[in-house]
């Protein structure tokens, strides 16, 4: 069974491009995501563990930047009231599993997990957990693309958004969901320097319809929200397992910025080296190859929605063509 949003974004195609193994897994090389969320499980979706190790799952290299006393990424699976256990586990498996009877958009890419929240909410203190992984990201090269399934409207937090800037000329592409807590997109997506990814359902609507005073301008492309098939922990209840939200649009768009890593690889490292260029050669590709939305945007943003097969075939952009963000993420309010 091929579910609509693999269909929808052409996900099967761009796998297809990708160089392979003798097994006939996909060879992901040195592509790797940083995966931002609340830790990881033992979950199947993933394959074997030995014990804390698994081939998808690098524990060995995440961190707990939330609790950093407890020495792990794992997530606790705490279940208090505006709480969500495994969170991380459903988000990661939706992008990188690879076993339990379940694939996802990158089956088999490697993901660090960096855990910095309990739950899909953007607080002061989760803002601050992730600068200080996004700054250790950058620091040691853990990996050229980031995923943030979280986010929340309403935060100023200038100490994210210079771990932003950080990330953004570094060249590193930071990934986040536009989310849907109320109808107005959230921070990180919100700042200029992320890639933003609004949401779109089966029925080809919006998932969020974000109010007109945001004139969706910080929307870069909308990608397959509801409903996706994830991996489920056993806390959660009804054991569901398709799920909705820009938590799963983000992760369908970072699959799609580490394929084109994969695929352009050192011809992008040729033209934009490790700089900003590589944020906005992507940024680009996104804006000119998208399938056309059926639903209507203000005149002010021409985003479409992701088509993964025509990303990686497209030219990359002329390096001398691209323009610097300049909306400095720290100073960004509101």
């Amino acid at each position: 069974m091929v579910d609509w949003n693999v269909t929808y974004a052409r996900v099967n195609e761009a796998l297809d491009l990708l160089p392979r193994r003798a097994n006939g897994k996909v060879s992901w090389g040195n592509a790797r995501v940083a995966h931002l969320d609340t830790g990881y499980t033992n979950h199947p979706a993933f394959g074997p563990w030995n014990g804390e190790q698994n081939a998808i799952v690098l524990t060995g290299l995440g961190r707990d930047f939330l609790a950093p006393q407890r020495g792990t990424a794992k997530d606790p699976l705490k279940d208090p009231k505006f709480m969500e256990p495994g969170h991380g586990t459903r988000s990661g498996s939706a992008l990188s599993a690879d076993g339990g009877g379940f694939t996802g958009v990158a089956p088999g890419l490697p993901l660090v997990p960096f855990r910095v929240t309990n739950t899909s909410l953007v607080t002061g203190k989760v803002a601050r957990a992730i600068a200080k992984a996004l700054d250790h990201v950058v620091d040691n090269r853990v990996a050229s693309v980031v995923n943030i399934s979280l986010g929340f409207p309403l935060l100023d937090n200038s100490r994210m958004g210079k771990a932003v800037d950080k990330a953004y000329e570094a060249g590193v592409i930071v990934v986040a969901a536009a989310g849907q807590e109320i109808d107005r997109m959230s921070y990180p997506a919100k700042h200029r320097r992320t890639i933003g990814v609004g949401g779109i359902t089966k029925t080809r609507r919006r998932h969020i319809p974000y109010q007109k005073y945001d004139r969706y301008a910080r929307i870069d492309i909308w990608a397959p929200a509801k409903p996706v098939r994830r991996a489920h922990v056993k806390t959660e209840k009804g054991r569901k397992q398709m799920g909705g939200g820009t938590t799963y649009a983000a992760v369908h768009v970072t699959a799609a910025a580490c394929m084109w890593l994969r695929v352009h690889g050192g011809v992008i490292t040729q033209r934009y080296g490790a700089t900003w260029k590589r944020v906005e050669a992507f940024r680009r590709l996104l804006a000119t190859v998208k399938q056309e939305l059926e639903f209507p945007l203000p005149d002010s943003n021409e985003a479409g929605a992701l088509d993964i097969d025509a990303l990686l075939r497209a030219d990359l952009p002329d390096p001398n063509s691209l323009v610097k963000e300049m909306d400095l993420a720290r100073d960004d309010r509101f």
